[in-house]
């Protein structure tokens, strides 16, 4: 029987605080008849409606449906749930294992529709790609509803007046980072299950948006777009609610800390006597046997630090005046030089293979070091040629680098 929409919500509308109610009291699971009446009877008291006829459209809307044959329980629609938790921003977060299976399901239907593509099958391509916005779609929905559980959890904390031990709230923020946030972080990591699974699925929708006679181009790249925004979308859910949930965690640890061990502690004080708290927790004082005089362990380390270190003569530092100048002087003069010297051969058709071929001797950071002088020179005006990767050898590397060619700039 279909359910007709504009009765459905403003039956909705009309009964908010009853809807609200009945999935408070069942919370997922089903209502007796009696536990259905009663609320319905308590909420007609606001109303003009009968209640009998109030319960008789909770089922004709098919607001509650049948739990099993004998018509006894009932549950409350999901679809009625959803909206309810949209509306009221009572989402239910999304588990690593529920988003591990949407990733399991894109890459089998990813997988699907690539042999579709293959066969130019347009039925099964259809199929498949209907599917994966249906998995998608749900993916993104989960997402948001956990983005919205984790804001709500934290702001719960934040307000809550009521007399709450440490070790409640620390253990709420604990199943919340263990049971969702740091598996869910393992899982949209760069290098995790859903990067490598959206990069596949974004590679055979771009296949198929480029394969018209198979599919449509609009439906592909709307998929493609899809895709793009839940995977920006759960990147940044997520890595908000580590932000959100970790403050929170860290903070009720070092209290649930300090809390466990002053408990320890008076619990130790209540058991035992003062004289042995005095003894065993109490830290003592130390002193020196004798004043100004040396103990036998500073004596034994003094001999041992003469033992191991014997001592050596000071370096010799050679005051003499010597023609060798300092490696980066040679360095910065041959810098220097080079303008000139390559101005001479222009143009240079590849400017690392000249430079291998002129200073054969050189190791790579000084060739490199003269390749950037010369590319950034005022004086020339370099650019890649097009060519294919060439191999460059110096003494000790093996450079792999497109030829890049060097001209004198116009004025």
């Amino acid at each position: 029987m279909i359910v007709p929409p504009k009765e459905f919500f403003q039956f909705c509308a009309k009964h908010v605080g009853l809807l609200r109610e009945l999935e408070q009291r069942a919370n997922g699971t089903d209502l007796s008849e009696a536990e259905i009446a009663n609320i319905v009877q308590n909420h007609a008291l606001e109303s003009d409606e009968q209640p009998t006829f109030v319960n008789k459209q909770l089922k004709s809307l098919r607001i509650l449906v049948s739990a099993d044959q004998s018509e006894g329980y009932f549950l409350m629609a999901e679809p009625v749930r959803a909206i309810l938790r949209y509306l009221l921003e009572e989402a239910k977060p999304a588990s690593s294992e529920t988003v591990q299976s949407y990733i399991n399901r894109l890459q089998l239907l990813s997988q699907k529709l690539r042999d579709a593509l293959s066969a130019e099958n347009p039925t099964l391509a259809e199929l498949a790609l209907a599917d994966t916005t249906h998995a998608l779609r749900r993916l993104h929905d989960d997402v948001s509803a956990t983005h919205t559980s984790v804001l709500a959890e934290v702001a719960r904390y934040k307000t809550d007046k009521r007399p709450v031990s440490v070790l409640e709230k620390y253990q709420r923020i604990v199943w919340w980072m263990q049971q969702y946030i740091v598996p869910m972080l393992e899982v949209i990591r760069v290098d995790g299950p859903m990067q490598a699974t959206f990069a596949e699925v974004e590679a055979v929708l771009e296949s198929a948006s480029a394969n018209a006679l198979v599919i449509s181009a609009g439906v592909a790249e709307r998929n493609l777009r899809l895709v793009r925004v839940t995977r920006r979308h759960a990147l940044n859910v997520f890595e908000q609610s580590g932000k959100e949930i970790s403050p929170l965690y860290q903070t009720l640890a070092r209290s649930s800390n300090l809390a466990t061990g002053a408990a320890w502690a008076l619990d130790r004080l209540r058991l035992g006597t003062l004289e042995n708290w005095m003894q065993e927790a109490v830290v003592g004082i130390f002193s020196l046997r004798q004043q100004d005089a040396f103990s036998d362990k500073a004596i034994i380390g003094a001999v041992e630090r003469c033992l191991n270190n014997p001592p050596t003569p000071p370096p010799t530092v050679s005051r003499s005046r010597t023609g060798d100048k300092p490696a980066a002087m040679q360095q910065r003069e041959w810098l220097n030089l080079l303008p000139d010297e390559v101005a001479a051969q222009l143009p240079v058709a590849d400017v690392l293979g000249w430079l291998v071929k002129r200073h054969p001797e050189m190791e790579t950071d000084q060739l490199l070091a003269g390749f950037s002088t010369l590319f950034f020179h005022e004086r020339f005006r370099a650019e890649f040629t097009g060519l294919a990767v060439c191999d460059y050898e110096t003494p000790h590397h093996l450079i792999r680098a497109h030829p890049v060619k060097l001209e004198a700039t116009t004025k």
